[in-house]
């Protein structure tokens, strides 16, 4: 929605990273800074977010909000999501003492707040993993009074609050099931779930209260109705209703009180919830059908949000997977080149114990840290002989371009900084490298892991220019530039990975590429004639342990 653009009620000035002085007007009720030129203030640093702040006048105060940066935002070098400006404050945003420094003024005396007010009141924003919406409309409002079905509101919060950090059907079904046993009396249960290939329903999740779980088998005919019907059930005594009179599983196994409900959400079934007793003296009640059916719908929505997440994460894979193969087939000698980088940056963050989070966007940065170099000439991108200094400057201009480019991507909130990741890999510890000359700990971790995979495969694979080098003379060279352009941290974990995955698999393809010959050389070995000619071994040698795989080892 467009803002009112009236009488500037405030000021910044500041001086960016170049050392360039201006001023900016606060002339609206809400004015953003960020890094898209599409803000009211567009700072360009690559620390800065997209939209980085708000400053948000009532007409008396300013307030400071910042919008979920990936970095950080300070005012008088104190860390705030969120603060009541003062005039002289100085902003930072993403570094503290690098960057752009901004300086707050109000525009008159008589807005601005006492100067002998107490400190910054600085006020934290909750994050969004602590709260939780639930749908307690099954609760009846008459029985709000009552002390059980307070508890089990609590109980419905926390559960609620359980199963929608969790990320994989499994533990979902996991999580469920023991949080349910916590509130209700049940003696058994289990969680069934659809296949999301077959649509079939499969156990996810058993348990019994007292003895083995494996014992659990549900009544298949109330899971029956109860998913196809997406309705929930209560049964008090399912020997004796009529319903299911003819059920064996529900006569063979003496089952008594049931409660199923469907695990839904607005798109589709999920699954089923059920529980069961045994004895007469444990039966359900109405209340406790209803909690289970809230119970259940928040589950559904954990489930939904859990198969959205995963084919988000399909989708970007392949996107990125499709950017990063069009750059290497610009070259037949560098195909293979981005995927391969990326394979080992994930590798080397692993030896050095990075979170599963952090090694998946060192990876795709990895595949993207080239990308710049769809701007790149394609006679000095193939030309086998020395670059011109001309032709090098070009060449160098990739870095950038894959920074310019990767910004204008609108990244999910956990890889929005992989633009600097991917770009920074030619950046070096001692400030000598480039797109940005950023030094030591200013390199993103990941961009100082690519830099050393990059290099790496860059030295052992062929180039227009020279053919692949030994392991151990790249690992010298790597050795050379450690402290100056590598990261000590990241070359000894590279040399982990070299000789506990790379050399032992290089050694495997090895084998089985002379096992290929031999037996493609094999006297007794008929061929196929005409076009193709893969061996047509006898049964015995295809049937044989020693065969060797035909399967791609890994790299």
């Amino acid at each position: 929605m467009e803002q009112h653009v009236g009488k500037a009620w405030g000021t910044l000035k500041y001086r960016d990273a170049a050392g360039k002085e201006a001023t900016a007007m606060l002339n609206k009720p809400v004015f953003r800074i960020g890094r898209l030129a599409d803000n009211d203030l567009q700072i360009d640093d690559p620390y800065v977010s997209r939209l980085h702040v708000e400053l948000r006048f009532d007409g008396v105060h300013a307030t400071l909000v910042d919008r979920s940066s990936t970095g950080a935002t300070y005012v008088n070098d104190q860390r705030v999501s969120e603060a009541q400006l003062r005039s002289g404050d100085r902003l930072a945003l993403g570094r503290k003492l690098a960057g752009t420094e901004i300086v707050f003024e109000y525009a008159n005396q008589g807005a601005k707040p006492s100067e002998a007010a107490e400190p910054h009141q600085v006020m934290s924003v909750i994050d969004h993993s602590q709260t939780r919406y639930l749908n307690t409309s099954l609760i009846r409002a008459t029985q709000l009074t009552n002390a059980a079905t307070v508890n089990r509101l609590k109980a419905l919060y926390e559960i609620t609050s359980a199963i929608l950090a969790v990320t994989t059907r499994e533990e979902l079904a996991e999580k469920l099931l023991t949080l349910l046993f916590d509130v209700l009396p049940a003696e058994r249960g289990v969680i069934l779930l659809a296949d999301p290939k077959d649509n079939t329903l499969r156990q996810q999740a058993a348990r019994l209260r007292n003895g083995d779980a494996a014992q659990v088998s549900p009544s298949q005919t109330i899971v029956r109705r109860v998913y196809e019907g997406n309705v929930a059930e209560l049964c008090l005594d399912a020997r004796n209703d009529a319903r299911f009179a003819s059920q064996q599983s529900i006569i063979f196994q003496s089952i008594r009180s049931v409660m199923c409900a469907p695990i839904s959400s607005a798109s589709r079934t999920w699954g089923v919830c059920y529980l069961d007793n045994l004895t007469t003296r444990k039966t359900f009640e109405d209340e406790e059908l209803e909690f289970l059916m809230a119970v259940s719908r928040q589950a559904g929505l954990a489930l939904e949000n859990i198969y959205l997440l995963e084919e988000q994460k399909i989708t970007f894979q392949s996107f990125v997977t499709t950017l990063a193969a069009s750059i290497d087939a610009r070259d037949d000698l560098t195909a293979g080149h981005s995927a391969r980088v990326a394979r080992y940056s994930r590798s080397i963050a692993k030896y050095m114990n990075l979170p599963e989070g952090e090694r998946r966007r060192i990876y795709y940065a990895g595949l993207l840290h080239d990308y710049g170099k769809i701007g790149t000439r394609e006679a000095i991108l193939c030309k086998p002989g020395k670059l011109t200094p001309e032709e090098y400057a070009h060449m160098r201009d990739h870095a950038k371009n894959t920074y310019d480019i990767l910004s204008k991507i609108h990244f999910t909130r956990d890889m929005q900084d992989l633009p600097l990741i991917a770009a920074g890999h030619h950046e070096n510890l001692d400030g000598s490298g480039y797109p940005f000359g950023l030094k030591g700990d200013q390199i993103p971790l990941g961009a100082r892991i690519i830099a050393v995979a990059d290099f790496f495969d860059a030295l052992t694979h062929k180039r227009h220019y020279r053919e692949p080098m030994p392991i151990e003379e790249v690992l010298e060279l790597i050795d050379e530039s450690t402290g100056t352009k590598f990261d000590p941290q990241v070359v000894a974990a590279l040399k982990e990975f070299v000789r506990q995955e790379f050399i032992p698999n290089q050694r495997k393809r090895a084998e089985a590429e002379a096992r290929r010959a031999q037996i493609s050389q094999t006297p007794e070995s008929g061929h196929v004639t005409g076009d193709t000619t893969l061996p047509v071994m006898p049964p015995e040698t295809v049937m044989s342990p020693e065969t060797v795989s035909m399967d791609p080892v890994p790299l």
